[in-house]
């Protein structure tokens, strides 16, 4: 630096003592004035003189060196004047600021023209750090422009000393953002004196300076465009072999799940031999990789033991800097878990989370971009659940932000794209903006590359892409939408990769957009790939229960779409196929898992043995992932080599028309097809001696209507049976509950009666038909054989005529466990016994007064018997009691959970007794379960096409034959109805369950209190 002589600073004052008659440097020739050594030296003076700028930074007018101050406003008012269109806006600042010094101290050294213009328009005097600012980017500048690094290194060197005046101010954010430029000019430039990190400190000020400004200021967009800048100058930072940053790049770029497992499995060996705080951190990177592996796989498991992972290493020995990462990988664990579940309180932890941690300090961090991430992909589901704009528009500035900042070859980079272009999507399907729509779409196409690009982030970008086209392919009616909607989603769900979630995305969008255009052939290989491959792994058997349920939520009406299209096609049986494939999908793998196989028995007993041990583990489910895995594995080589066998080849094989027809044997089946294309009944039936299939479409029905109407009933229904509602409002509400059940015997019931020929009453001495019926979506939910046929009988008063009175209705839930049902056989009455269980759950719920009179009317039944009464029937004891009698009748509360139906359970005394409790049971002897209990038989709103509920539950575990109620049974009905049902089953020649319930509801129809449908119609029976 350099320090004015006293000879000089004479020469000086004598030059402000007369500032019209000649300024210094004003005479001076341009290349003079330009030229670098002059520049330089002029910033090394006022670099010398930092502290001596101001009155307030030198504790008065006093200690100001005005010379110098003088003098340096003086050749910056030369370089303004012979600088092209005056310069740049910096060397202007820097000479007004410095004449405003002058001016302020002692006017009359400011040249006339000057002092004028100040008196019309006074300078602000402005804080030293602005005139070092305002020097040290003139000075950069005017260096990078002729390579003068030594120039650049100076210029920073006033940058430094500006920001360190700045601290805590308004200009702080901007003077460190041109700090960071500055460095990286002279990062670039190069030489000898240029220290290592420099460009790691450039993007640390600019990071930290940028977390400064609020969202929304415009002053936002231009520094993030240095940012990025700056950015694409660094180098890629080193990953050091060993660390687990390298195990990651190499996942990114092999997407093998096998290297998940090996990490999860390394760090787990690191976390229970390493000391502090070594095992804190390893702690932080497991619980962050078994949040990958859950996203991959489902496994709610891996879920749970990474928020509890990251919990508990928060309590550690953590930096602020590891904190914050901490935090938000856990903010991202509980948006992972709300997104499974749907639980408010995990969405509020992740929000919560995600924010903590963050400090002005962290800010500045490499991996803050990586958190901004996390936080605006809360953000997003955010908007989604409570439709908040701002949150969408903060997560948009924290994307852009994030973008800005990052390396375009860091491995989270494109997954950065992708979260902006969805929320981009989001915000412009929202508010209309076609700006946002088509920066969407640029950069989805940027991620999803080429067809051949196969990397983690590219089929989401895919699937993404693929959602954006169709929606603006339907509004604005463009097939060239369309048809790269197929293109896009096609290549998703063909991909090479293990992320079955997104692949089945893509094979449904796939499909959706070739039944728009017309294409049944693609639309019927899309579906195809979608049920045959992908559905199988969604919910494999290395899943618990909970877990593949959460999965299946993802498939929703997959199936009847499926179909839909096979019926327009005109190919019923693959329709029946497709429901069969896409349908009760837990309930299959439940069955395959329970059956009787003395055919294998006898052929191969080893090989049958091995099979039974495999299926009990499978069941049981005692041990974690690991356990689950082995079993998988384990039974799907017992399986293959059990089809090796001669004869068994077909043996656990998906269902085919071959196998699927063999359900018409005893009477016909109606499986009613719900779509957002049409609807439709699947007849099957035998004639002439073969098993035929027949297309009943239904005109009348649609989705929104079913599910309207379903509604309605059900809260119809709900209003009925609560006990003090006015006789008025029950009047309502029965017109309305009967309503419904015209409707479904008009627009369903009536045409399948009419096209069976089971319209009119039976022949005397002849009994009713058997039906079964095999309900999809909605639908299963109402009670079809209670359907209002409004045809009068004959020399009677016209009373409504319901489906009742024309067949005996069953209801399934897939044709494939009517099979499995009808394969075994009812134990004869030497091994028949049962097991009664009456509870009274107490307080809350209503008192079950008639529980004495329930079990008693069990009594008429022959054969050996145990009873469980009140504090007895614990879940334990009723479920050990199960496994030992083949026949069950359980009088006591039942609980339905719409939301999450395998959560509906029986209360017993100290407990409950749920769906998954009783999925994990394996009864081979199990017979007949009668569920004296409310909404016994109810499936779930959740997963409608697993028709869950405590009546299948007890089917699954083995009960061939149950009857259940399917909303509240009065208390006093239950009684009444018991004594009819299990008189008809104790007599000789007992007709099957079905007919005896029937003929025990026709005679409860004859009862003066339980005449209504709103009473006998909730009990009907499930099974063979």
């Amino acid at each position: 630096m350099s320090e004015m002589s006293a000879a000089f600073r004479a020469a000086v004052r004598e030059a402000m003592a007369a500032p019209d008659d000649g300024l210094p440097f004003l005479s001076d020739e341009p290349e003079g004035v330009l030229s670098q050594e002059p520049h330089f030296l002029m910033a090394s003076i006022l670099y010398d003189a930092r502290e001596r700028l101001t009155p307030d930074q030198a504790g008065g007018p006093e200690g100001v060196d005005l010379e110098t101050v003088f003098l340096a406003a003086c050749y910056y008012l030369a370089r303004v004047n012979r600088l092209p269109e005056g310069g740049s806006e910096w060397e202007h600042h820097t000479f007004v600021f410095l004449f405003a010094v002058v001016h302020a101290l002692r006017p009359d050294a400011v040249p006339q023209v000057l002092r004028e213009a100040f008196e019309k328009d006074p300078p602000q005097l402005v804080p030293a750090y602005e005139i070092l600012h305002a020097a040290g980017n003139a000075l950069c500048l005017a260096s990078e422009a002729a390579s003068d690094a030594e120039g650049v290194a100076l210029a920073a060197a006033l940058m430094i000393e500006a920001l360190e005046g700045a601290r805590g101010r308004e200009s702080e954010a901007p003077i460190g953002v041109n700090l960071g430029t500055v460095f990286t000019v002279l990062a670039e430039l190069g030489g000898d004196g240029v220290p290592e990190g420099l460009r790691a400190a450039a993007l640390h000020h600019m990071r930290e300076a940028l977390a400064l400004v609020p969202l929304g200021d415009p002053s936002r967009e231009p520094m993030l465009a240095l940012i990025a800048w700056a950015q694409a100058k660094a180098p890629s930072v080193a990953v050091y072999e060993g660390s687990i940053g390298v195990e990651m790049e190499q996942y990114h770029r092999d997407p093998d799940p096998a290297r998940l497992d090996a990490m999860i499995n390394g760090l787990r060996a690191t976390v229970a031999t390493a000391a502090e705080p070594g095992r804190t951190l390893r702690r932080v990177e497991l619980g962050q990789v078994l949040r990958m592996r859950f996203e991959i796989n489902g496994d709610l498991d891996d879920l749970d033991e990474s928020i509890s992972e990251l919990t508990d290493a928060l309590a550690g020995p953590l930096n602020d800097e590891q904190r914050a990462s901490a935090c938000s990988f856990l903010g991202l664990a509980y948006l992972d878990r709300y997104g499974s579940l749907g639980a408010p309180a995990d969405l509020e932890a992740a929000s919560a989370a995600v924010r903590d941690g963050q400090t002005t300090g962290t800010a500045a961090s490499p991996a803050h971009s990586q958190r901004l991430t996390n936080l605006a992909g809360v953000l997003t589901t955010r908007f989604d659940a409570y439709g908040d704009p701002a949150e969408l528009d903060e997560a948009v500035a924290h994307l852009r932000h994030a973008v800005a900042v990052t390396p375009p070859s860091q491995q989270d980079y494109p997954v950065m794209l992708v979260k902006l272009a969805v929320a981009l999507r989001k915000r412009g399907m929202h508010t209309g903006r076609d700006e946002d729509l088509a920066t969407a779409e640029a950069i989805l196409r940027q991620v999803a590359g080429q067809p051949s690009d196969t990397g983690l982030t590219q089929p989401i970008a895919r699937v993404e892409l693929s959602g954006l086209l169709a929606v603006r392919g339907l509004s604005r009616n463009t097939g060239a939408d369309l048809v790269d909607t197929v293109t896009q989603s096609r290549v998703t769900a063909l991909a090479p990769t293990q992320d079955v979630r997104t692949r089945l995305y893509g094979a449904e969008m796939w499909a959706m957009s070739c039944v728009l255009l017309g294409d049944l052939a693609q639309a019927h290989t899309a579906y195809g790939v979608a049920l045959n491959d992908l559905l199988p792994k969604l919910a494999g058997r290395t899943l618990n229960r909970a877990a593949q349920e959460v999965r299946l939520r993802l498939v929703g009406a997959l199936a009847n779409d499926a179909a839909a299209v096979e019926i327009t096609a005109g190919r019923p049986r693959e329709a029946l196929i497709r429901l069969e494939q896409g349908r009760g999908v837990l309930l299959a793998q439940a069955l395959q898992l329970r059956g009787r196989h003395d055919d294998l028995r006898a052929a191969a007993p080893g090989l049958a043995q091995r099979f039974e041990r495999v299926c009990e583990e499978l069941v049981e489910q005692q041990g974690g992932r690991e356990e689950r895995k082995a079993s998988a594995a384990a039974f799907e080589e017992v399986v293959r080599q059990i089809r090796a066998l001669p004869g068994f080849a077909d043996f656990h094989q998906p269902p085919d028309w071959k196998h699927l027809r063999q359900s018409a044997a005893q009477g016909p089946v109606a499986v009613v097809n719900v779509s957002r294309a049409r609807c439709d009944v699947l007849l099957l039936r035998r004639r002439f001696g073969r098993a035929v299939i027949e297309v009943l479409p239904l005109p009348d029905v649609t989705v929104q209507e079913i599910n309207s109407r379903t509604v309605t009933f059900r809260a119809t229904v709900a209003k009925l049976t609560t006990p003090g509602t006015p006789a008025g409002e029950k009047y309502r509400y029965d017109r309305e509950m009967k309503q419904t059940l015209r409707w479904l015997g008009e627009t369903v019931v009536c045409p399948v009666l009419d096209r069976l020929g089971f319209d009119r009453p039976a022949r005397p001495g002849k009994p009713l038909p058997r039906l079964w019926w095999c309900l999809t979506g909605a639908l299963s939910q109402l009670p079809l054989h209670a359907a209002i046929l409004d045809t009068p009988e004959p020399h009677q008063r016209p009373t409504p005529v319901y489906a009742h009175d024309r067949v005996v209705s069953s209801y399934v839930p897939t044709l494939s466990s009517l099979l499995h049902a009808r394969a075994r056989f009812a134990p004869d009455n030497v091994r028949a016994s049962l097991l009664a269980v009456a509870v009274d759950a107490g307080s809350p719920y209503p008192r079950l007064t008639a529980l004495d009179d329930e079990l008693a009317a069990t009594d008429q039944l022959p054969g050996p018997r145990s009873e469980l009464r009140h504090t007895d029937a614990t879940p334990d004891a009723v479920l050990a009691a199960l496994r030992t009698h083949s026949h069950a009748h359980l009088a006591c509360h039942g609980v339905r959970n719409p939301s999450d139906p395998s959560n509906s359970r029986l209360l017993l005394h100290n407990g409950s007794l749920t769906l998954r409790q009783l999925a994990s049971e394996r009864l081979l002897d199990a017979e007949f379960a009668y569920l004296s209990a409310c909404h016994s038989a109810a499936p779930g709103e959740e997963l409608a096409n697993e028709a869950i509920s405590v009546a299948s539950a007890f089917q699954l575990c083995g009960y061939r034959q149950v009857i259940g109620s399917l909303w509240t049974v009065e208390d006093g009905m239950g009684p009444l109805l018991a004594r009819e049902v299990y008189r008809r089953l104790a007599a000789a020649g007992a007709p099957d369950v079905a007919r005896v319930l029937h003929q025990a509801v026709g005679a409860l129809r004859g009862h003066p209190r339980y005449g209504e449908p709103l009473f006998w119609a909730s009990m009907i029976h499930s099974g063979p």
